[in-house]
């Protein structure tokens, strides 16, 4: 692996520095899934990639690993310095793609009021609210079924043991 070069983790996972483990596990995971060399034609070029991703991964995965290499490359990872370069600004998470949450598509009273009502007449049968077929009734028990016929099977074959045992052909 010497030949191999040395690529900033953060850079490689697109995540910032102060990124919590969280984060780099979701990067993880989308990049893994984007570039597995078993979903790609190219697969040299994607099990490289895949490769270096990986190598991330191990790094930043670890804690104790982590805290080495922050240690050991003050300036990586930051906007000037590295991959980042100074044409590249840093990621930001995205925002929401909706400003509303889910309080807001509740319905009102008013909307819940003035909903139209489905009335049934007397004596008309409710129809069922999913699909599924009934549930098939359990088969009737058997002798099979039962305690008994284990003890049967036991009997016979104790019988047929001491009756061996008689007869002499098997000796304890």
């Amino acid at each position: 692996m010497s030949g191999r070069r040395t690529l900033d983790p953060y850079a490689v996972l697109g995540v910032a520095r102060d990124a919590t483990p969280l984060q780099v596990a979701r990067a993880h995971r989308r990049l893994a899934k984007a570039h597995h060399p078993d979903l790609h034609e190219g697969a040299a070029q994607a099990a490289e990639r895949m490769r270096d991703i990986n190598e991330a991964w191990a790094v930043l995965s670890n804690p104790v690993r982590r805290v080495d290499y922050d240690r050991d490359h003050p300036s990586s990872g930051t906007p000037s310095s590295g991959h980042w370069g100074a044409s590249r600004s840093p990621i930001q998470p995205a925002s929401p793609s909706s400003t509303r949450t889910w309080a807001t598509w509740r319905a009102t009273a008013a909307e819940t009021r003035a909903a139209p009502r489905t009335v049934r007449q007397p004596g008309e049968v409710p129809t069922p609210r999913t699909r599924r077929p009934p549930r098939p009734a359990p088969p009737e028990p058997t002798f099979r079924d039962s305690g008994w016929a284990a003890v049967l099977v036991g009997a016979v074959f104790l019988a047929l043991l001491l009756g061996a045992i008689v007869v002499g052909r098997l000796s304890i």
